[in-house]
Parts: structure tokens; C-alpha cells; sequence
């Protein structure tokens, strides 16, 4: 199965190999270090699991198991906490964002069990935001009573 973003609720950013995600439906955010964004990074890109489990094994020293076993775990949970989901059959991986892996040129990086990171203490924060009341005609608007309908 190949996965993407759950869009438009979420948006990522990856910095120095941290990937910080925010739920913009529940105002929830969360971090994924090392490993957890490389795999982060390779989910969302839409790529099969074999091929995750492929480019995992040229950057991390650890057995295929071990490999599988923690994308399994991180897949379900990014799953469970709807920051991911399930690509369409037929939808072309160029149809999606394309996710900047940095792989190691030399050396395999050692390998720990990624752990999603979750935080609720924005969460009146980033429902406040206004720019989630966007419509077609942008931000900022005034609504009228006329304009309230459309």
C-alpha cells in the first residue's frame, strides 16, 4: 500500500532531519526525529513499502525485520491519528508532494525505533488561526448577510 498526506488538514516541514507535522483540524502537533523522518518523508512521498524498506536498508545499519516491523508500527499510527492516508489506485506519485530525502553518501547511519511525537498544548492556538476561515474569495473578508449564503 502507498500512502500520502492527508491534505488539506496537514501541513509538514522537515528540518534537520525533524519532521514537524500540525493537524490543522484538531490543532494538534507533532515531531518525528531521525529515522521516523526519513520514513515520515518516504511515506508521504507515495512510495510502495517495498521500496521505503529498500532505501531504509542503504541508510540506517539494521536487519530488513527491524525495518518493517517499525515502518508497520509508524504507518498504523500515522494512520490512527489521521495525519496520513491511503493513495487512490492509479494516482501518479508526481500528483503528490515530493519528499526531500537526504541520504547518507558513505556510511549507515545506526538505527532507532521511531517514535511519534504528539502535542496538544497549541491546540487553542492553531483552531484560533483565522486563516482556517478562508473561502474562495481569501482573507481577510467581512461577512454580510448576503454574502454569508454563497
Amino acid at each position: 500500500m502507498r500512502y500520502r498526506m492527508n491534505n488539506p488538514g496537514v501541513i509538514q516541514e522537515t528540518l534537520d532531519g525533524e519532521a514537524v507535522i500540525v493537524n490543522l483540524l484538531s490543532g494538534t502537533y507533532y515531531s518525528l526525529d531521525r529515522a521516523g523522518g526519513v520514513i515520515w518523508n518516504l511515506l508521504i512521498s507515495g512510495m510502495s513499502s517495498e521500496d521505503i524498506l529498500s532505501q531504509l536498508e542503504s541508510i540506517f545499519a539494521t536487519d530488513r525485520a527491524t525495518l518493517a516491523a517499525a515502518v508497520g508500527e509508524l504507518t498504523a499510527t500515522l494512520v490512527q491519528e489521521e495525519l496520513i492516508v491511503p493513495l487512490k489506485e492509479g494516482t501518479a506519485l508526481a500528483d503528490i508532494a515530493p519528499a526531500g530525502v537526504n541520504v547518507p553518501a558513505s556510511e549507515r547511519l545506526p538505527f532507532e525505533k521511531p517514535v511519534l511525537h504528539r502535542y496538544t498544548d497549541m491546540q487553542e492556538l492553531l483552531l484560533l488561526d483565522p486563516i482556517h476561515e478562508v473561502d474562495e474569495r481569501g482573507w481577510p473578508h467581512t461577512n454580510t448577510p448576503d454574502s454569508a449564503d454563497q
